[in-house]
C-alpha cells in the first residue's frame, strides 16, 4: 500500500514524495483513513513507529486555510518533543498555501509565541502548562478548535500533567475531533481516554523487539562527577575486557579518556573531530584488543562492526530512543552474551522511563560496587591468574631455592606484593556512603544496643543541666564533661537528650552523686552551668538557662520616662515630638 492509497489530498502526497517516505508504516496505514473522515482514534504504538504523520495528516486536511486562528491544539510533554513535531507539520504543509504552525512551551519568551498566534496560525503544538498561560491570557483562542491531538500521553501522564489536560479540555469546544496517542495503556490512560473521547476506534500495534535477550541491562543511579570513578571500577573488576563507552558530546569523551589515562587505563576515543585516518587506525587497535576501552560519540559509532564486545556503557542517556538501542546493540551479538550499564542522574528518570517504553523493557536498578567488593574481585581476578599460569607447569625459580622459608609465607608475601602492583587507589565517592535507609536504621538502635554494659532502667538516675541547643551545646561535649571532669565510669552514661534551654541525662545511680559533687557549677563550652538531679517536668520550666543579669543595668523606662519597657537594655529619653525631626539631618531631608 502507498500514501496515495490512503486518500490523502494532493498538496500532501506532494510533500511526502518530497520528505522520501515511500511506504506508509502500520500505524499510518489504520489510523489516517479513519481520521480524516472525522473519527476518534486511540493509537497504541511504540515511540518511532510513525506516529507524528498519523495525526499530522489528517489534522491539516481539516484546516480551513481562509480562517486565521488556532484550528488544531497538539499537547506534548517537552518542549523538544513539541518543537519536532512542529517541524514535521511545517514538511508537510510546505505545499498549502495560508496555513503555519508554532511550537509554544515554557522556558521561552512570550512575545514571539504570542505574535505567531496573532498573526492567525492555525496548527498550535504546545506543553500543557504554556498553553494554558496564553488561554488565561486571551492569546490562545479556542473558538474555531476543531481537532485535539495528545502525543506521548503516558508521558505526560508520568510528569504530572493530569491536572493540566483536564483544565485544558475544559476550555474548548465539546464538539471536536479528538486523536489520542500513547505507547503504552494503563488504567489511568484508559480513564483519560473516556473523559476525552466518544466511541474511539481503538489501534493497537505489536511490538517489535529492540532488544536481544542475551544483552543484561543494568542502571546505576550515579552523580555525574562519580562516573568516571565508577566506569574504573567496573574495569577493576574485570567486567571490561573489551569494552563500549559512549556519551553525549566530544568533550565527554575527552574527559572520560583523559581520566582513564591517568589512572593507566588502555583507552581511546573516538568522535567526529578526528581525522578518517585516524579513526580507523583506532578502530584497528580496538579490533586487535591493543585497546580495552573505546569512548565515542553516538555519530562517530554509526556502522561499527565489532562482533565481540563484552559490555556497552552509556555515561549519558541519549535524547532519541533509538540511539539507546543502537548503543547496546554493539554487544551481545552473533549469539554471545553481553551487558549494557547505565550511568542516571536525578533529572533523568523521565528519559529513562521514556527510553523503557520504546524497548518494552524494565531495566533493573543496581547498587554502584563498593571499593570492598573491589577489592574483593582483585583478589579473586590474581587468583584466577595464578592458577592459570600454574596449569603450564612453571619451573620454580632458582633464586627461590636457597630461601629457608616456609611455602605459606612466600605465597603470602608474592601474593600481597602483586596485589599492591597491580592495584591502584580506589577514589572515595558519595555512592560509597551508605543509603538513607541503613543510616537511618543505624540511628534507631537504642542506646543500650550501642553500649550493653549500661545499667537496666531501674538502676538510673536523671540528672538535669541548665544548658541546651540554644547555647550549641552537643551531646559529645556533655559526655566529654562527665567522663573527663567529672570522673564518670566508661558505659555509666545512658541518654543524653538535648532541650532549647535545658538537658536531661541518664546515668548510673551509684555514679550519680559523685557527678553532683564534682559538677555543681562546672564551665560547658565556655559557658558556666549548673548539674543537679532532676525533679520534674515543672522544674525544668522554672530553672532552665537564662543569662546572667548585669549588675549595673538601670531600671527600664517606657516612653516619655515612664517605668516600662527597655529601649534596648538603655534608658530613654522622653523627647517632645516636635522635637525628634529638628536636627540638621532630618532638615536636610
Amino acid at each position: 500500500m502507498s500514501f496515495s492509497d490512503l486518500g490523502i489530498c494532493p498538496a500532501i502526497l506532494e510533500a511526502i514524495e518530497v520528505l522520501g517516505f515511500d511506504t506508509p508504516s502500520p500505524i499510518q496505514e489504520r489510523a489516517i483513513p479513519p481520521a480524516l473522515q472525522g473519527a476518534d482514534i486511540v493509537g497504541i504504538s511504540h515511540t518511532g513507529s510513525g506516529k507524528t504523520l498519523s495525526f499530522a495528516i489528517p489534522a491539516l486536511e481539516s484546516i480551513d486555510p481562509e480562517v486565521a486562528g488556532v484550528q488544531v491544539l497538539c499537547l506534548a510533554p517537552t518542549r523538544e518533543l513539541a518543537v519536532q513535531i512542529c517541524r514535521e507539520v511545517e514538511k508537510l504543509a510546505i505545499f498549502m498555501d495560508g496555513v503555519s504552525s508554532v511550537p509554544i512551551y515554557g522556558g521561552a519568551s512570550f512575545g514571539p509565541q504570542i505574535a505567531a498566534l496573532r498573526r492567525g496560525a492555525q496548527f498550535v503544538v504546545g506543553t500543557p502548562g504554556r498553553v494554558i498561560d496564553l488561554m488565561e491570557q486571551g492569546e490562545l483562542n479556542t473558538e474555531n478548535i476543531s481537532m485535539l491531538i495528545l502525543d506521548e500521553a503516558d508521558e505526560m501522564l508520568d510528569m504530572g500533567f493530569q491536572e493540566d489536560i483536564d483544565r485544558v479540555v475544559a476550555m474548548l469546544p465539546e464538539k471536536r475531533q479528538t486523536l489520542f496517542f500513547s505507547a503504552t495503556m494503563s488504567p489511568v490512560i484508559r480513564r483519560l481516554i473516556d473523559s476525552l473521547a466518544q466511541d474511539p476506534l481503538e489501534i493497537a500495534i505489536e511490538r517489535p523487539v529492540l532488544t536481544v535477550p542475551t544483552c543484561e541491562q543494568a542502571v546505576y543511579e550515579v552523580l555525574f562527577s562519580s562516573r568516571i570513578e565508577v566506569l574504573s571500577r567496573l574495569i577493576e573488576m574485570g567486567r571490561m575486557k573489551r569494552g563500549l563507552v559512549f556519551a553525549n558530546t566530544k568533550r565527554v569523551v575527552d574527559d572520560i579518556v583523559d581520566g582513564l589515562l591517568a589512572r593507566g587505563y588502555s583507552v581511546d576515543r573516538l568522535h567526529g573531530d578526528m581525522p578518517q585516518t585516524l579513526r580507523e587506525r583506532v578502530m584497528e587497535s580496538f579490533r586487535k584488543g591493543n585497546i580495552n576501552v573505546l569512548v565515542a560519540t553516538d555519530i562517530a559509532a554509526r556502522g561499527l562492526d565489532i562482533d565481540d564486545v563484552d559490555i556497552v556503557v552509556n555515561f549519558e542517556l541519549p535524547r532519541d530512543p533509538e540511539d539507546y538501542v543502537h548503543r547496546i546493540g554493539r554487544t551481545a551479538r552473533a549469539g554471545r552474551k553481553g551487558k549494557a550499564v547505565t550511568f542516571i542522574g536525578r533529572r533523568d528518570f523521565s528519559l529513562l522511563a521514556r527510553i523503557e517504553r520504546f524497548v518494552g523493557q524494565k531495566m533493573p536498578r543496581e547498587k554502584v560496587m563498593t571499593a570492598e567488593r573491589v577489592q574483593q574481585a582483585r583478589r579473586e581476578s590474581l587468583v584466577d591468574e595464578i592458577l592459570d599460569a600454574a596449569a603450564q607447569m612453571p619451573e620454580f625459580p632458582d633464586e627461590l631455592r636457597d630461601l629457608e622459608l616456609p611455602q605459606e609465607k612466600l605465597l603470602a608475601a608474592m601474593f600481597n606484593l602483586l596485589i599492591s602492583k597491580q592495584s591502584r587507589e580506589l577514589q572515595t565517592i558519595p555512592e560509597d556512603r551508605p543509603s538513607r535507609p541503613a543510616r537511618r536504621e543505624a540511628a534507631e538502635k537504642s542506646p543500650r544496643e550501642q553500649r550493653p554494659d549500661f545499667p537496666a532502667p531501674e538502676e538510673c538516675t536523671t540528672l538535669f543541666m541548665n544548658a541546651g541547643s540554644r547555647l550549641r551545646i552537643r551531646p559529645k561535649d556533655v559526655a566529654g564533661l562527665l567522663y573527663n571532669e567529672g570522673g564518670a565510669p566508661r558505659g555509666s552514661v545512658g541518654d543524653i537528650r538535648i532541650f532549647p534551654k535545658h538537658t536531661l541525662i541518664e546515668v548510673s545511680t551509684e555514679v550519680a552523686p559523685m557527678l553532683l559533687e564534682h559538677l555543681q557549677v562546672c564551665m560547658l563550652c565556655g559557658y558556666e552551668v549548673n548539674l543537679r538531679e532532676d525533679k520534674g517536668r515543672g522544674d525544668h520550666r522554672e530553672n532552665s538557662y537564662r543569662p546572667r543579669e548585669r549588675e549595673d543595668r538601670r531600671e527600664p523606662r517606657g516612653r516619655h520616662g515612664a517605668p516600662g519597657r527597655s529601649y534596648r537594655g538603655r534608658e530613654r529619653e522622653a523627647v517632645p515630638f516636635h522635637e525628634r525631626f529638628s536636627s540638621p539631618r532630618h532638615r536636610r531631608r
